[in-house]
């Protein structure tokens, strides 16, 4: 057979390879496309290996009375590549607590629906039944993680999962149908409920799905 046509073939063979193996839908990341703002794929990740939201890539961090506990040591990574569940990275979320404080706080982040000046998101045609996260990580007492879609849903290490150092997946059933108006995509904090030492928390693959 010709070599230039066994190098094309092997070429086109690579290729093909490449692209089933990618399931962050290659061609938009090669092109640097992005979703329509009313198309809903399915999943959605918004975040896997990097964030992937219909607004502002910028995660927005908010903290609770930053002269009050120990925010210097508090650390939001998303680009950490301490072993992640798939990929390259995942977000890192660190904070080493209040033990001086036996007061109420949080620390955390969102992920804007829409850039910032742009007002809300209507998914309640986007068809997506559930919300979900891996999630790793050790929290000591008096804290733990929220996961909310602020507005909407509101779940917790306190009541609906529990958080090991080993991988582990959370689905949440969701009614996108009820969710006309989405400010953030995702809302992420480490909460304390009195003096604690805080806790690191490992995320990845967060995504919405149909089913």
């Amino acid at each position: 057979m010709n070599k230039k046509i066994i190098k094309l073939l092997s070429f086109c063979l690579l290729c093909m390879m490449f692209f089933i193996s990618c399931e962050r839908y290659p061609v938009k990341a090669l092109l640097g496309l992005s979703d329509p703002i009313d198309s809903w794929p399915d999943p959605w990740y918004i975040y896997d290996d990097e964030i992937n939201t219909k607004g502002s890539l910028a995660p927005y961090r908010w903290e609770d009375e930053p002269t009050c506990a120990d925010w210097n040591k508090a650390k939001l990574d998303f680009a950490c590549t301490d072993n992640p569940k798939r990929g390259r990275k995942c977000v890192q979320l660190t904070w080493v607590g209040n033990v001086n404080d036996p007061g109420k706080y949080f620390f955390g982040f969102g992920l804007r629906a829409r850039e910032w000046e742009g007002g809300t998101i209507d998914m309640s045609s986007s068809g997506y039944k559930s919300l979900k996260f891996y999630v790793r990580g050790t929290l000591y007492e008096n804290c733990e993680l929220c996961i909310e879609i602020p507005g909407f849903i509101e779940i917790s290490s306190a009541d609906e999962f529990t958080v090991t150092p080993s991988w582990q997946e959370v689905v949440f059933k969701i009614d996108s149908a009820l969710m006309k108006s989405v400010e953030y995509d995702i809302a992420i904090s480490l909460k304390t409920s009195g003096t604690t030492n805080g806790g690191t928390i490992y995320l990845d693959d967060i995504r919405f799905t149909k089913d």
